[in-house]
């Protein structure tokens, strides 16, 4: 029996031994486990923070380039240049945050026009909690330069802005009956209105923009029943720093409803800058122009060379082109596309075209398609009856298939979609002239501070920006409301030392 006992023993202490064993490695094993997951829990924590540090990183670039003086200098964000463009190799700029460093660099690319872009690259590094190599997470956001990028503005183009200065006289005269403007009005001079029913009044109905009227020298009421605003639907903002002159007060006096000046808010003065153009510049460098015409691969019927330029001089004696005639023709270079069909009435438009000679349009229901900039050296005319011009719907890039309406019927027409701007060289006269009966035109129209645009054709319809120095009317021409203008096609002119505008980064990756 004793002998019985002593094996029990033995067998005991033997799975003593094993239960202490198997309790031991599930100790381990349960140490180890909660071990490796706050180690995991630390290196995930880590891997966090570096995304949010190479994010602050894409944040901090945006910020230099908000602030710079030049938000299209190549070496901004640590790059070499090559010509207008950023170029590798790049040293990245360094930046320590609570948790790590930040480390990031940028690329810009001058696009075509006045368009640029920057590809930001970034990353955060934190040190390894498990005291391997430090933690990395990149990102890459792209930020894009709207108006070229060097000190550029384009708020200019969301006016009707008169840059002629300020002289005898009136330099903008609403002479024409049931004159309407219902788009923001910028006048260096004097501002006069003289037709019956003469109006500047706002309609946002279908996205116009709500109207600013500026005028820096004097508003004179003298036609019947004249009005600035209404009494119901008084304009945004306004300012007449000359003050109002009317047939009861012929002294300049401050503006007030009695005068029929309705504004809610009065802005304070201020002094815009015109564009500068370069039309040496363009003759040389438009595409197709003169120096750069239709490619070997344009599909006939091909212009002819001389259609831009007929004796390598820029001097104004090309002869005059019909951009929409009754016949088809084509012109495709590597950057610009100018091409007219005449079956379907559609202009196909691209890049920055020149004229060295006076352009007309003839057609009286032609649309046309894409981005483009038209410098004429001399004067644009629609001076035919039921001359229509109008961006086509839907916008680009689909085909399209109607004239877009104008403004007082729907928002149709996108300008950063489908725009045309007409820069003209003329001085001291009529620039461009729409004095044909119900000319009709989207898109818009630059011309000298000395020269004067001429809207006096019966029921002439603008929608678009106009840039001249002096404006004439006629019976019922109308401005439409104007849809905000964001972007501007290649070579449109600008106004100098004014801010960029530069879009909020987008995340590209990461």
């Amino acid at each position: 029996m004793r002998r019985l006992l002593r094996a029990d023993d033995g067998i005991a202490l033997i799975m003593a031994l094993g239960i202490m064993l198997v309790l031991t490695i599930s100790t381990v094993a349960m140490i180890s486990y909660v071990s490796q997951g706050s180690r995991n829990s630390n290196v995930s924590s880590a891997r966090v923070t570096a995304l949010s540090l190479a994010e602050a990183g894409i944040g901090t670039a945006n910020s230099i380039i908000t602030t710079a003086a030049n938000a299209a200098l190549p070496t901004l964000l640590g790059c070499t240049a090559s010509g207008n463009n950023s170029a590798l190799p790049c040293t990245d700029l360094s930046v320590t945050e609570p948790g790590g460093t930040v480390h990031f660099h940028g690329l810009y690319e001058q696009g075509s026009g006045n368009e640029g872009s920057w590809t930001i690259t970034a990353y955060g590094d934190v040190p390894n909690p498990t005291g391997a190599a430090d933690l990395k997470k990149t990102v890459t956001a792209a930020v894009s330069i709207t108006g070229g990028g060097t000190q550029n503005n384009i708020s200019i183009w969301n006016y009707v802005y008169s840059t002629a200065p300020q002289g005898s006289g009136c330099e903008v005269t609403l002479s024409g009956t049931q004159v309407t403007i219902d788009v923001p009005l910028y006048v260096t001079g004097d501002l006069c209105l003289t037709g019956t029913q003469a109006a500047i009044v706002e309609n946002t109905a279908n996205g116009g923009q709500p109207v600013d009227v500026r005028v820096g020298g004097t508003v004179s009421y003298i036609g019947t029943q004249t009005t600035v605003g209404t009494a119901t639907t008084p304009l945004t903002s306004g300012i007449a720093s000359g003050g109002c002159i009317t047939a009861s007060n012929a002294t300049a006096h401050p503006c007030t409803t009695a005068d029929n000046w309705f504004v809610k808010t009065t802005d304070t003065p201020i002094t815009a800058t015109p564009p500068t153009i370069d039309l040496a510049g363009w003759y040389t460098n438009a595409s197709p122009g003169p120096k750069n015409p239709c490619g070997a691969s344009t599909p006939s019927p091909v212009l002819p060379a001389s259609t831009f330029d007929n004796d390598s001089t820029m001097n104004g004696s090309a002869s005059t082109f019909d951009l929409t005639p009754s016949t088809s023709y084509n012109c495709v270079t590597s950057t610009g596309t100018l091409s007219w069909n005449a079956s379907t009435k559609l202009l196909t438009i691209g890049g920055t075209i020149f004229f060295d000679g006076n352009v007309t349009s003839s057609n009286s229901a032609a649309m046309y398609h894409g981005l483009a900039t038209i410098y004429v050296n001399g004067t644009l005319s629609f001076t035919a009856t039921q001359t229509s011009l109008l961006a086509g719907c839907p916008d680009s890039p689909s085909t399209p298939t109607h004239q877009c309406a104008f403004a007082d019927v729907s928002s149709e027409w996108n300008p950063s979609k489908d725009m045309l701007i007409f820069i003209t060289s003329k001085t001291n006269g009529t620039a461009i002239n729409f004095s044909g009966t119900q000319n009709e035109f989207q898109g818009g129209l630059y011309c000298d501070p000395t020269s004067t645009v001429n809207l006096s054709g019966t029921q002439t319809k603008v929608e678009g920006p106009i840039i001249c120095g002096k404006f004439s009317w006629g019976t019922q021409t109308k401005l439409f409301p104007l849809p905000t203008i964001t972007s501007l096609p290649p070579g449109a002119p600008l106004p100098p030392n004014a801010p960029a505008t530069i879009s909020p980064p987008v995340m590209t990756s990461g």
